[in-house]
């Protein structure tokens, strides 16, 4: 279906965008913490491209193109022996309709804490990783079609939320392969006096090494909400957004501990069905760096 008016076409084409602020979701969870002094640095850049909308109901709809370009820098650091902070903070996210402006803006950052809870025979950790709101909660791109229409497209959604989550992983001993689970929940809380549902997160991840040098690795995670949502409150703060995703991803020696991280996602419908967010394939390609702990050597 093309939509054809214009108001009701701005007013869809923002519901979208709940999906994208609130899924950065390039790195899955895993049961290990960094050992003490080590340290994973990575640089990213993403690219979404999309006009396929799925409403509340989950009804497909044909839109103006969305793009969304991302600069994020991810890294994870040792404090202790059982206890890693971790950082995902989108430096600048672009965004934009092939019938607007392109806008910019800070993202939202998110700081993860996370606790060793086992760690020798089967890892086991719990985090808790609050979003703190500093993007740009509202940023209006005007239309190219006419001067008295503007979209919001923000950079962050303007809500304090907090995940809680709790994984394991295994590796293992002669075979360069390891597998990891998790389970999320995302209190969420307001933004302008509208409350939000919260959320529940799943996701499972399997990574193989190739000649000792090239880690492949293939993940499913599925994002619900709580509630049920009927009506789309605030149309571009992701509340009902639903979706089952899968990714394949590869990181490459390049030169001594710096190594180019690629991978591909998309979505599906098998564990939760697609509602309230865009749907199409996320490119990503980076340069991760990783620390080594420090020896008494």
């Amino acid at each position: 279906m093309m939509l054809t008016q214009k108001g009701s076409l701005f007013r869809i084409l923002g519901i979208g965008l709940s999906f994208l602020l609130c899924s950065n979701a390039g790195f899955a969870q895993s049961g290990w913490t960094k050992e003490k002094g080590e340290g994973f640095y990575q640089l990213s850049f993403n690219r979404f491209s999309s006009s396929d909308y799925f409403t509340l109901g989950g009804e497909k709809l044909s839109t103006n193109t969305f793009t969304q370009n991302s600069l994020v820098f991810y890294g994870e650091y040792g404090l202790t022996e059982r206890f890693s902070l971790i950082a995902n903070w989108p430096l600048q996210i672009w965004n934009g309709f092939n019938t607007t402006e392109t806008v910019s803006g800070l993202g939202d950052l998110r700081l993860e804490f996370k606790h060793s809870l086992l760690k020798k025979y089967l890892p086991l950790a719990i985090s808790i990783a609050p979003e703190i709101p500093i993007g740009r909660a509202n940023n209006f791109a005007q239309s190219t079609l006419n001067d008295f229409e503007s979209i919001n497209l923000p950079s962050g959604d303007g809500e304090f939320n907090v995940w809680t989550t709790l994984s394991t992983s295994f590796a293992l001993p002669n075979i360069p392969l390891y597998g990891s689970i998790f389970g999320s929940y995302n209190f969420r809380t307001s933004y302008e006096n509208v409350s939000f549902s919260d959320q529940v997160a799943i996701g499972i991840e399997l990574g193989y090494q190739i000649a000792g040098k090239v880690w492949v690795n293939g993940r499913l995670q599925g994002l619900n909400s709580v509630e049920d949502v009927l009506v789309a409150t605030d149309f571009v703060r992701g509340d009902g957004t639903e979706y089952t995703s899968y990714s394949f991803g590869a990181s490459v020696p390049v030169y001594q501990d710096f190594h180019l991280s690629l991978n591909h996602r998309n979505f599906a419908d098998f564990l939760y069905s697609r509602k309230n967010l865009y749907s199409a394939a996320t490119f990503s390609i980076g340069i991760h760096y990783q620390v080594k702990p420090k020896t008494n050597e």
